[in-house]
C-alpha cells in the first residue's frame, strides 16, 4: 500500500454509505486505510470498505473550508438543541409536571437534560434512598408521568423517539423540531 500524506489540515472529510458525514483525524484514516489494505486516489482520497458491516466510508483531505463549515453547522445544531430543552422544559413545566429540583430533598421529578446533538427527558431522583424507596412514578401502571410527559410534547407539536434510549427516556432533537 502506498502511505497517505497527511493533509495540511490534519483531517480528512469524510461521506459514508449511510448519509453520515464529518471530518476523521488523519491519523485514524491512515490506520483504516493501511488495515484494509486499500491504496490512494491520485487526489489522496481513499474509499474504505469495512469488512464486518459492509458499508463504504469516502475519505478527501478536508479543507479549511470544510473544516469551517462543519464546525458553523455543529454549532448551529448545538444553539438548536440548547433552545430545544429550553422549550420543552417550558412545555413541560405548563403541563404542570413536577419537575426536578437539584440537591433537595424530596427533589425528584422530570429532568430536561440537553446534551450536545439531542434532547433527553426522563424520571431523575434526587437521592439514592428515593431511588430504591419511593414508587416508580415514570412508568407507573396508570401511564405514569411518562404518558404525561409524551402528552405534553405531543400538544405542543414536538417530535421525538425512543431510539437510542433505555427503553423509558423521551428524545428529542433539533433536526426533527427545526420550528423551535
Amino acid at each position: 500500500m502506498t502511505q497517505l500524506a497527511t493533509p495540511a489540515t490534519g483531517y480528512y472529510w469524510y461521506q459514508g454509505s449511510s448519509g453520515g458525514r464529518g471530518l476523521s483525524e488523519a491519523r485514524i484514516v491512515h490506520a483504516q486505510a493501511e488495515y484494509h489494505g486499500v491504496t490512494p486516489a491520485p487526489d489522496d482520497s481513499v474509499t474504505v470498505t469495512f469488512e464486518r458491516t459492509g458499508t463504504t466510508t469516502h475519505y478527501r483531505p478536508a479543507t479549511q473550508e470544510d473544516i469551517d463549515a462543519i464546525m458553523e453547522a455543529n454549532r448551529a445544531r448545538m444553539d438548536g438543541n440548547k433552545r430545544l430543552g429550553e422549550a420543552v422544559a417550558e412545555v413541560l413545566r405548563a403541563a404542570d409536571l413536577q419537575m426536578a429540583r437539584y440537591m433537595q430533598r424530596m427533589g425528584s421529578g422530570v429532568h430536561v437534560h440537553t446534551g450536545g446533538s439531542w434532547v433527553v427527558v426522563m424520571w431523575w431522583y434526587s437521592t439514592e434512598a428515593e431511588r430504591t424507596t419511593a414508587p416508580a412514578p415514570w412508568t407507573a401502571e396508570d401511564g405514569g408521568v411518562r404518558a404525561k410527559v409524551v402528552a405534553a410534547l405531543e400538544i405542543a407539536g414536538l417530535r421525538f423517539s425512543d431510539e437510542g434510549t433505555n427503553g423509558s427516556d423521551v428524545v428529542l432533537t433539533y433536526d426533527n423540531n427545526p420550528h423551535v
